[in-house]
């Protein structure tokens, strides 16, 4: 492939010695861990790989990670599948999401708009259940995102960046002491473009465009030499369009209604850390509160060409908050014991509409759910010697649910779950780990509100039976098994981990749809058995010189969908099809990330990356597939002083990237027969960025 061609020409270039990696910090842990003591599978992305992807959205990060995917079907890639596992839209129905995204200690899980990234220190992409930790909201893995902390000394940075497709970002931080003893740090970054879409009815190139505003603001108060309380505030305002399936499968689409993909949240964090001689208190409280809008033309047409026109809006509002409180202590045993509280309420308007020659035909529905929440977790860590040590950890957590809307469909499902964690570490050498770990994880259950509320207004009884039989699903539980070494080498110079793992899926919640008669969707969860994920996970880094850094990622996946019963809508009417031996949605078999940095001399560096993926299933509910792709990013560099200048390119030649799919009758132009349309993603964007720091 292309780009190989400027990995090997870097590499022969380094003649110079290395010296050894700086140490990473991990914070999505119950205690902040470096990273090569973890006997776990995770990925963390610095600031400075931020900055040199120029990525705007945690979605941009994503294919650096091994076996780690992602579902647009709104303007950003905002849910995410790990290992296989993980939701891919949101309609009506309410959202219980199986990877989770907390972002400075705030669950934004299945609002991924609030993953921007301006003035991130590190992501941080843990996969695997995260049972012990964070419960239901994490059983395929979770997304922690960490903001840069106030600083001791006055310091600050501004940003200004100019791209294709109309893309122009403009950011500025200040951080420093606000007294003896209280520090603050303030960031503001506005992104806005184009984005990648001509609407050949509107007449313009914004119907997709990018508007998307983040406010952070952060207080460290150091109380006493025991007791420090941090503050963080945020505001995210993202009002972005969407308008991105034609009727054929191009960037250029006839929307007569072009969609939007809205999204404000405030957050709020207040956080305690106290020294209790010996043993450590940790307190925190968060509360979030988010508008959001979805809205789409889902015929992708116009009455002119098509005779219809329609579309669906829906306006959801979302407030939850969560307290957690945990001790911690030990100098033998090291342990954490915490508890738990979470709480949501999220309400619904839906508005559709149809229009033809014959009429106007709107249509509406609301609906309510409430999720309350409360957890008891622990771990301790025994050392049997100086280079072995088990690790056991679990946490019990019970839910209570109730979901009610203008269908006359209500429900209140209740259930205590567990999960947790054991795992054994060896350590041959001082540079080397070798763990296994057994994690057991679990996902809450719910009801179908869709399929509810529609069974009885399917004119068809074989499908209205099969709906009804599907009216709710009861929790998924899945067991990991996992192994790996985590080491050093080459005098500490390269930093490497491999994984191998296993994982079944009980009673797995697996989305599929229903569509009939004509353009009447009804989804649906369904619970089915024989369910697996296996896989493979390499990651390396390697300072080769004092130039020279090479990162590399290998993900290999092997999934089973199991014994799920979904209706095939190639036959009229749709006929019951068993998938048991396909594999799942957005699961594709290898991913692989490579990157050289590459200093040409104090002041200039170049950057090359390349990532790929195999093509995969959309969905559960029919066999449309993507493409494999290859994909080259390329970042040159100029520092002077305090000055920095790149210019950068992201999918260089300009691959087609399919990112949603769908697979149904949508063209009254060639007689509605099925067929499959694809959501493109981001195209060849190059770009201009200054950035100014000062001490």
């Amino acid at each position: 492939m292309k780009p190989y061609i400027a990995f090997i020409a870097i590499a022969a270039a380094q003649t110079v010695a290395a010296e050894p990696m700086e140490e990473i910090i991990v914070t999505a842990t119950l205690q902040d861990e470096q990273l090569h003591t973890l006997p776990i599978s995770i990925t963390v992305i610095s600031e400075e790989d931020i900055q040199t992807r120029h990525a705007q959205h945690v979605s941009q990060l994503l294919n650096n990670a091994p076996n780690v995917n992602f579902a647009s079907g709104a303007s950003r890639g905002r849910f995410i599948q790990v290992r296989g596992i993980g939701e891919r839209s949101q309609f009506k129905d309410p959202l219980d999401a199986s990877v989770g995204l907390v972002v400075d200690g705030i669950d934004f899980s299945g609002i991924g708009l609030a993953g921007t990234l301006f003035d991130v220190q590190q992501v941080e992409i843990l996969r695997g259940p995260q049972g012990t930790n964070f419960g239901a909201n994490a059983m395929g893995g979770l997304i922690n995102v960490r903001s840069n902390q106030p600083t001791s000394d006055v310091e600050g940075s501004a940003l200004l960046g100019t791209g294709s497709y109309g893309s122009r970002q403009a950011g500025a931080v200040l951080s420093g002491p606000l007294s003896q003893s209280l520090s603050g740090r303030f960031a503001i970054h506005q992104f806005v473009g184009d984005g990648y879409t001509q609407n050949n009815f509107t007449g313009t190139s914004d119907t997709s465009d990018f508007d998307e505003l983040t406010l952070r603001g952060k207080l460290r108060w150091q109380v006493s030499d025991l007791t420090d309380i941090n503050l963080m505030a945020t505001y995210i305002d993202a009002d972005n369009g969407y308008d991105a399936f034609s009727l054929n499968n191009t960037r250029y689409t006839g929307s007569d209604e072009p969609g939007h993909d809205r999204q404000q949240s405030k957050g709020l964090v207040i956080a305690l850390h106290h020294d209790l001689s010996g043993m450590e208190l940790e307190a925190s409280v968060f509360v979030e509160n988010s508008d959001l809008e979805y809205g789409f033309d889902w015929d992708w047409s116009n009455a002119a060409l098509s005779e219809i026109r329609g579309g669906e809006n829906n306006v959801r509002q979302r407030h939850s908050a969560g307290a957690d409180i945990r001790l911690s202590g030990g100098e033998q045993y090291n342990w954490v014991a915490g508890a738990h509280f979470y709480q949501r309420d999220v309400d619904l308007a839906y508005k559709d509409h149809w229009e033809d020659n014959y009429g106007f035909y709107p249509s509406s529905f609301a609906s309510r759910f409430n999720t309350d929440r409360k957890a008891l977790y622990g771990q301790v860590n025994l050392p049997f010697t100086d280079t072995l040590e088990l690790s056991v950890g679990g946490r019990i957590e019970q839910y209570d649910d109730s979901y009610a809307d203008t269908a006359g469909v209500s429900a209140s499902p209740v259930d205590q779950l567990w999960g947790g964690r054991l795992s054994l570490e060896y350590l041959p050498t001082d540079n080397i780990m070798v763990y296994g770990s057994v994690s057991r994880g679990y996902k809450t259950g719910g009801i179908n509100g869709q399929a509810a509320a529609g069974a009885d207004s399917i004119a068809n009884p074989d499908i209205a039976a099969f709906l009804t039989e599907r009216l709710a699903f009861i929790s998924e539980t899945l067991i990991s098994y996992e192994a790996g070494v985590r080491a050093s080498a080459l005098d500490d110079t390269m930093q490497y981990s491999l994984s191998v793992f296993r994982m079944n899926r009980d009673n797995m919640q697996a989305k599929a749809w229903v569509l009939f008669p004509l353009a009447d969707w009804k989804s649906y969860l369904d619970n089915v058995d024989d369910g697996y994920n296996q896989g493979v996970e390499f990651s390396v880094t390697w300072q080769a010189s004092d130039v020279l850094v090479i990162d590399a990622g290998l993900g290999l996946l092997d999934t089973e969908l199991g014994s799920l019963t979904v209706q095939d809508i190639d036959n009229f009417p749709p006929t019951p099809v068993n998938q048991s031996n396909r594999a799942q949605a957005h699961a594709p078999e290898y991913q692989f990330f490579l990157a050289a940095n590459y200093r040409i001399s104090d002041r200039l560096q170049l950057n090359v990356q390349a990532e790929g993926k195999d093509d995969f299933f959309f969905s559960n509910g029919h066999d449309m597939k993507s493409d494999s792709i290859s994909l080259t990013h390329v970042t040159l560099r100029y520092q002077l002083d305090n000055y920095e200048f790149s210019i950068w390119g992201r999918n260089v030649f300009d691959e087609d990237i399919k990112v949603r799919g769908f697979y149904f009758g949508n063209n009254p132009l060639n007689g509605w027969i099925n067929e499959a349309y694809y959501q493109l993603g981001e195209p060849r964007t190059f770009g201009l960025t200054a950035r100014m720091k000062f001490h």
